[in-house]
Formats: structure tokens, C-alpha cells, sequence
């Protein structure tokens, strides 16, 4: 097989892939008990335990390498089962009680940082198994065989972490951005196209000019909406605001870090500022609510995203 036909099968699990974790996030937005989030957790898992044994192949290599990374796939799938299956029982149960009320989930923000962790956690694997399968790693722990922090780095600043995380935000904001209030959507917009234009993502200078360009006056433009609006005294709520300032700082995290880059060649700190980054926005899609002064139960301003993203079946 061609490298080329190697990049073209990549590319398309990498859009599957992206695709669904979109709807994982969509459906733990308004998630409302805990049988909705096992099947979230759940459907992450199983992407885990497949990017796992992809990479314990490349540990172990060869035919036992393949026998071992379908085991530990197997187990990992088998044991996140069991997550659905519990809950499952306990629904059944509440369902054949007419006394018994829907149960709510015992923690939105414990769920919340879990499906967070498990999307970066995806994202992460997948870039790091697909740059081995692409030829962009050597196997190993790092990009020489010995450096962990440089496979870390290596496999976040790849393109196969950076773009289909990108495409990823942008399919869930295309069902999520009109739950959010409007102050809070331009700030959520912005950041597809910031990590889009990572510019040490694809080598060579016709892609780093323009996108170190772009991606300074994408930031650029997110600290003059914020002044304006405070010069304008503009209505912003809290929520809002400690997301544009949270943001914010991650973008000066990866200014940071890309001039580390250049000068030193350690792209950790660009890599790292680039998860910040990610768990500023997830948190956000993954519960709404907490910026927006209705209720998730209240969605008669927002129809189309109620049909969407409210109902009860996964």
C-alpha cells in the first residue's frame, strides 16, 4: 500500500472518528441521568481501546505484538461495558416502580471532567498511533526511541491531532452554538480556526507564514472583543467573561510556546498549551448551561437545538 493510500485511510477513520466524538460531547451536553452518560462514557472508551492496542502493536511488534493489542483492546472494551450494563438494570428497575422518580446524574462536574478527559485522551491516542502508522514517529517512546516528552509533543502538534480536533469543534459547535448566549459564540468560533492554523503542524514555509499570521490576528481579535466590551460596558455575563479570559491566556500560552519552538525546537510547551486549550473549550460544549442563565430543562428560545441535542435517545 502507498503512502499515499496510507494517508487516504487514515484520513477517512480520522473524520469517523472526529464525527463521533462530536456526538459523544453533543450527547453529554444535556445528558440528564446517568444511563445517557454511561453510554457516553461507554462509546469513548471503546475509541480508547482501539488507539491502545494500536500502539501496544507498536510496543510489542510483530505477530504477538497484534495478538497482545487485540487482548488489551478486548479487556478495555469488555470492562467499559459493564458501565452501560449497570445502569441499564438500575433504569429497568426504576422504570417497573411507578413511585420511583428519573434519577439525576450525582455529579454533572464529575461527569463533565471525565468526558472531557476521555475526548483529549482520544484525540491524544489517535495522534499519537497515526503518526506511527503514517511514519511520522518511529516506535518507541519518542520521535528517537527514548524521549518521552518528545513523542508527546510530536504527537500533539501533529496533524492528526490538531485537524481533527479542529473538525471535531467545528461539527459540535454546528449543533451546539445556539444553545450559548451570543456574547459567548464569537469567542467559541474563534478557536477551530486558531487551531486550525497551528503553524508547525505541516513543515515547510508556504504553511507557517500565513498561518502564524492568521493565528495572531485571531487572537489578536479575541482580546480587542473582550476591551471593547468593557470599554462599551457592555451586559457580559460572569460566565462569559471568565471564559474569554481563560481563553485568552491559553492563546498567550501558545504564542509562548511557539517561540520556544522556533528558538529551541521543544514544541512541549505549544503542545501542552494547545490541551489547555481543549479542556477550556470542552468544558464549555459539555455543559452549556453554565453560560446561559436558562435552565438546560428550558429550551423554548433555542427549538432547533432542543430537537437536536434534548432528546432521551442515544
Amino acid at each position: 500500500m502507498t503512502s499515499v493510500a496510507v494517508v487516504g485511510v487514515l484520513a477517512g477513520f480520522a473524520v469517523a472518528m472526529s464525527v463521533t466524538s462530536a456526538v459523544t460531547v453533543k450527547w453529554a451536553a444535556f445528558a440528564p441521568g446517568p444511563l445517557r452518560a454511561s453510554v457516553v462514557q461507554f462509546l469513548l472508551l471503546m475509541m480508547s481501546a482501539m488507539f491502545v492496542g494500536v500502539l501496544v502493536y507498536f510496543a510489542v511488534g510483530g505477530t504477538p505484538g497484534v495478538v497482545a493489542g487485540f487482548w488489551v483492546a478486548a479487556v478495555i472494551m469488555s470492562a467499559s461495558v459493564f458501565l452501560v450494563f449497570f445502569e441499564f438494570l438500575r433504569e429497568t428497575r426504576r422504570y417497573h416502580d411507578p413511585r420511583a422518580a428519573p434519577e439525576r446524574l450525582p455529579s454533572r462536574t464529575v461527569f463533565v471532567g471525565s468526558v472531557v478527559f476521555l475526548v483529549i485522551l482520544n484525540e491524544f491516542l489517535m495522534g499519537w498511533s497515526f503518526s506511527l502508522l503514517d511514519g511520522i514517529l518511529a516506535p518507541g517512546l519518542g520521535a528517537g526511541g527514548s524521549d518521552t516528552l518528545s513523542v508527546l509533543g510530536a504527537a500533539i502538534t501533529s496533524p492528526w491531532f490538531v485537524f481533527p480536533m479542529a473538525l471535531e469543534m467545528v461539527i459540535t459547535l454546528g449543533w451546539l452554538l445556539p444553545v450559548f448566549p451570543p456574547p459567548m459564540r464569537r469567542y467559541l468560533l474563534v478557536q477551530p480556526a486558531v487551531m486550525v492554523c497551528s503553524p508547525p503542524t505541516l513543515l515547510g514555509i508556504d504553511w507557517v507564514l500565513p498561518t502564524t499570521v492568521a493565528a495572531s490576528a485571531l487572537m489578536a481579535l479575541s482580546v480587542a472583543w473582550l476591551l471593547v466590551a468593557l470599554f462599551r460596558d457592555e451586559p457580559l455575563p460572569r460566565s462569559v467573561f471568565s471564559y474569554a479570559v481563560r481563553l485568552i491566556l491559553s492563546f498567550g500560552a501558545m504564542a509562548a510556546g511557539l517561540y520556544v519552538w522556533v528558538e529551541s525546537g521543544r514544541p512541549e510547551i505549544f503542545a501542552l498549551s494547545l490541551l489547555v486549550q481543549m479542556v477550556v473549550f470542552l468544558h464549555a460544549v459539555t455543559d452549556p448551561g453554565a453560560f446561559s442563565s436558562e435552565r438546560v430543562a428550558d429550551r423554548s428560545r433555542y427549538p432547533r437545538a432542543a430537537v437536536a441535542v434534548g432528546t432521551d435517545r442515544p
